[in-house]
């Protein structure tokens, strides 16, 4: 197991197979690493739990405590999957709730000197760009594109396959598979190259197209735009996707 002799290992964590430690890491006690992972130089990792083959960027903190004032010490989790990469200074906060857990979904991709705060869920295979900012409770669902810059506000919802430009402020749910940018931030079409390369189909693309139009171009209300979807009968998972994002936003949409 190649450990850097500069390495801190607690005798408690549990490091897989082939775990490569780099030189001035820190592993906390509460850390479990799988195999075939790296723990890149001056991380630092704790009250994590990392999947198989994924990579921990230098200077990296994951697992730290959550942002806020007098929060009362717990136990608490990052959960990070299979295949995850995470670049050098980027900053992971565990849950603010005992036994909870910020996680970060298979195949993640996340950028340098990102933060992530608590209690976040990303799907698998997001993307998460240079400088973005999660707030607490962010919710990222799967093959979502966060551009490089952005704000994104607490409880904030974005969904599957969509992209969000650099340098956005996101203060309310961005629907799936809709390309979004701004501050605040509003639709500026659908995510085509997503959509084409997850294998959506041709019919289930005029369908969201058909959405997209219903909710943007033709200047109803939310409520307004809903109601006319589900009366025009849409059925496709694409499309029922957006109709069942947009009832249970709590934050209302960005549009």
């Amino acid at each position: 197991m190649p450990i850097h002799p500069t390495a801190i290992v607690d005798p408690n964590a549990k490091l897989g197979d082939g775990v490569e430690v780099g030189p001035f890491v820190t592993i906390g006690p509460n850390a479990e690493i799988g195999a075939g992972s790296v723990i890149s130089a001056y991380a630092m990792v704790n009250w994590t739990l990392i999947g198989k083959n994924s990579k921990v960027g230098a200077k990296s903190i994951i697992g730290g405590d959550p942002q806020i004032y007098e929060w009362q010490k717990c136990p608490s989790w990052v959960k990070i999957g299979d295949g995850v990469t995470i670049n050098e200074l980027t900053a992971i906060h565990r849950s603010m709730y005992e036994g909870k857990s910020t996680t970060i979904g298979d195949g993640c991709y996340i950028m340098t000197q990102v933060h992530v705060g608590h209690d976040c869920q990303l799907g698998k295979e997001v993307t998460l760009t240079t400088f973005s900012g999660l707030s607490g409770h962010v919710e990222i669902d799967d093959y979502a594109v966060i551009g490089g810059a952005t704000g994104i506000h607490q409880f904030v919802r974005i969904g599957s396959m969509s992209m969000v430009g650099g340098m956005s402020k996101v203060i309310k749910d961005v629907l799936p598979f809709f390309t979004v940018t701004g501050n605040p931030c509003m639709p500026h079409g659908l995510n085509t190259l997503a959509l084409k390369k997850r294998g959506v189909s041709i019919q289930e693309r005029k369908e969201i197209k058909e959405a997209y139009k219903i909710i943007v171009r033709e200047g109803l209300t939310s409520k307004a735009a809903l109601e006319k979807l589900t009366a025009k009968g849409l059925t496709s998972p694409a499309a029922s996707k957006i109709i069942s994002f947009m009832k249970s936003s709590r934050r209302g949409l960005a549009v």
